[in-house]
C-alpha cells in the first residue's frame, strides 16, 4: 500500500484527493492524505465575492473535515514547513505551531501562488492582498464599515488581472446596489494598472469590452500608471502623483511563497514556482509532483502551463489518471494544457469571455452563466451533480428572498 500526500487544499489539490479517494482510498487500497492549514475550502476566483460581502459562505464553502469524511481521504489542518527527500518525510506545523512529520511514498505540492508586489515600498505594510480566504475577509471587515458610513469612500485597487477587475465590479455593484437603500453612502473605486490596457494578459478586443463595462459601472480605470511606493492611505506613483483613499488592495502580479525555494534542493524559477517536467515530476525527484499555481510545467510548443483555475482542474485530472498507473506499474503520460478561453466576471449578471484562441470575444449575462457553471463542475468533482442540483436551486431561492448585498446595511 502506498501512501500519497497532497500539500495544498485549493482547487488542484482538493480535485486530486477526491478523485484518489473514491478510486482506492476507501478499499484500504491506498492511503490518500491532504494537508491544508485552512478548515474551509474556498475556490479562488470567488476570492472577491467574499471581500465584498456577497459570498455565499452556507452554500458555497467546503469543510475539509466533513469532505474528507465523505470522500475517503486523511485531513491534517496545517501548513508544510520543510522536506528531507531522502527520508521521505515532509515537517508539518499545526495552528498551535507544534511541529511533526509526514511520511510519503508519493508527494504532490499544490499550494498556489500569491500577489507580487514587486517590492514596492509600503506595500506589504500599507496594502491588503487577496491570496486566501482568510484575507478576503479581513478586507470585507474592513469595506464593510465603509459601506455603513454615510458619505463617499475611495478604494485604490493595484493590478487590472482578472481579480482586480473582478473585484472592481463586484463593489461598483454592491455599491450601487446600496444607494437605492441609502442614498448617503458611495464606494468610489479606482483601478490602476502598470500596462497599457486592463487584462494585459488577454487579447485586446477583449480588454477593450471589460474596461467599457467596467467605466459603465462607475469605476474609475487608470491605465500605464506605476505605483512607486505606498503609505498609510496613499498610493504615490512613478510620476509623484498622489492617490488618497481609504482602502488600498494589491493584487497585481504572482508569485509563489518564498518557502518553496528551500526544499532540500528542488529546482525554482524567478518568481519560486517549482520546475516540473511535462510529467509534472519535479526535475530532481520523480516521487514528488507539482499542479496548479506553483508548478513551472513545459508544453510541446516550448511555452509554459499558466496560472489559471482552468490549468489547475485539468492538471488535477490528469495525474489522478496518472497516479493510477504509476501504482499499477505502468508509464505515466506527460500533461498538455487545453486552453479553454478566458471568463471574468464583471458583476453577478455580466461576464466578458473569449472562444477558439481568442478570436471570438463573447459578452453579457448568458457568458456570466457559463462562468457559473464552471464553478458548478468544480462542485461536481467535490459532491457529485445530485448536491450541485440542490446547492443551485437553495441558491435561487435564496436570491429570491434575500437582497443582493447580504449584510447588514442598517
Amino acid at each position: 500500500m502506498s501512501k500519497i500526500v497532497v500539500v495544498g487544499g485549493g482547487a488542484a489539490g482538493l480535485e486530486l484527493v477526491t478523485h484518489l479517494g473514491k478510486s482506492f482510498a476507501r478499499n484500504n487500497q491506498h492511503q490518500v492524505v491532504l494537508v491544508e492549514p485552512a478548515s474551509h475550502h474556498y475556490w479562488k476566483p470567488r476570492l472577491h465575492e467574499i471581500a465584498a460581502g456577497t459570498f455565499d459562505d452556507e452554500l458555497d464553502a467546503v469543510s475539509y473535515l466533513q469532505h474528507a469524511y465523505c470522500n475517503h481521504y486523511q485531513y491534517i489542518q496545517a501548513s508544510m514547513n520543510s522536506l528531507d527527500r531522502q527520508a521521505k518525510t515532509i515537517e508539518i506545523r499545526d495552528a498551535q505551531g507544534e511541529l511533526s512529520q509526514v511520511e510519503y511514498d508519493y508527494l504532490v505540492i499544490a499550494v498556489g501562488a500569491v500577489s507580487n508586489d514587486f517590492k514596492t515600498q509600503g506595500v506589504s505594510e500599507h496594502c491588503l492582498f487577496l491570496d486566501s480566504a482568510s484575507q478576503a475577509k479581513q478586507a470585507w471587515e474592513q469595506i464593510n464599515p465603509l459601506l455603513k458610513t454615510k458619505g463617499e469612500h475611495h478604494i485604490s485597487i493595484v493590478g487590472a488581472g482578472a481579480t482586480g477587475v473582478e473585484l472592481a465590479a463586484e463593489l461598483a455593484k454592491v455599491s450601487a446596489k446600496l444607494e437605492r437603500y441609502r442614498e448617503d453612502t458611495k464606494l468610489n473605486i479606482s483601478l490602476i494598472e502598470a500596462a497599457d490596457r486592463v487584462l494585459p494578459a488577454g487579447p485586446k478586443s477583449m480588454s477593450a469590452k471589460v474596461e467599457s463595462a467596467l467605466e459603465k459601472l462607475g469605476v474609475n480605470v487608470r491605465t500605464d500608471l506605476r505605483i512607486q511606493r505606498a503609505q498609510d492611505g496613499k498610493l504615490v506613483t512613478a510620476s509623484g502623483e498622489i492617490i488618497t483613499s481609504d482602502l488600498q488592495i494589491w493584487a497585481a502580479g504572482i508569485k509563489c511563497a518564498d518557502w518553496l525555494t528551500q526544499l532540500d534542493g528542488l529546482d525554482t524559477n524567478r518568481i519560486n514556482q517549482l520546475k516540473v517536467d511535462a510529467t509534472l515530476q519535479t526535475t530532481r525527484d520523480d516521487a514528488i509532483f507539482v499542479i496548479g499555481d506553483s508548478a513551472e510545467c513545459p508544453q510541446p510548443d516550448g511555452s509554459f502551463v499558466p496560472p489559471r483555475a482552468q490549468a489547475a482542474n485539468q492538471a488535477a485530472g490528469h495525474l489522478a489518471v496518472q497516479l493510477k498507473r504509476l501504482l499499477k506499474g505502468k508509464a505515466i503520460k506527460p500533461f498538455v494544457f487545453h486552453d479553454g478561453g478566458m471568463l471574468v466576471a464583471i458583476g453577478h449578471d455580466y461576464a466578458v469571455g473569449t472562444l477558439m484562441n481568442n478570436k471570438l470575444v463573447l459578452r453579457g449575462r448568458l457568458v456570466r452563466n457559463l462562468y457559473d457553471t464552471i464553478f458548478r463542475l468544480h462542485q461536481r468533482i467535490l459532491f457529485g451533480w445530485g448536491r450541485v442540483t440542490a446547492l443551485v436551486v437553495l441558491k435561487r431561492v435564496k436570491g429570491s428572498l434575500n437582497p443582493f448585498y447580504k449584510h447588514n446595511i442598517s
